[in-house]
């Protein structure tokens, strides 16, 4: 994967993931859902940085003392919705530039279509 071969592509590694799981609801949870929503949100509104992030959140998540589990075990997709506006396969990787800006958009499009999105409990 190019995010870990070359240091201009990694550059946005934190959207990528976060997009992805969001998108891909039956890896998670549904809090491990809302947790994923609520990183991108982090990340894009209040343009917090991934180091800030770990630290912010180094005992929330850590999976000793988590009071919630992020992967589903069921399989079981959280969301009904199959539809995004953008995703993995509107990124570009011609260049690390271009991704980066592709997976900007692209998580930027998965966090709007997700604030949409309610989760019953």
């Amino acid at each position: 994967m190019l995010e870990f071969s070359d240091a201009g592509y990694g550059e946005v590694h934190h959207l990528t993931v976060a997009a992805y799981m969001l998108q891909h609801s039956s890896r998670l949870t549904r809090d491990g859902w809302l947790e994923m929503r609520g990183l991108l949100r982090e990340f894009l509104v209040e343009n917090k940085p991934p180091s800030f992030i770990r630290k912010q959140n180094k005992n929330k998540v850590d999976s000793g003392k988590r009071e919630f589990k992020i992967k589903s075990k069921t399989g079981e997709r959280i969301i009904s919705q199959s539809t995004w506006t953008k995703t993995i396969c509107d990124v570009r990787a011609e260049n690390a530039e271009a991704y980066c800006a592709d997976v900007t958009e692209w998580a930027r499009a998965a966090l709007e279509d997700a604030v949409g999105i309610n989760l019953n409990p």
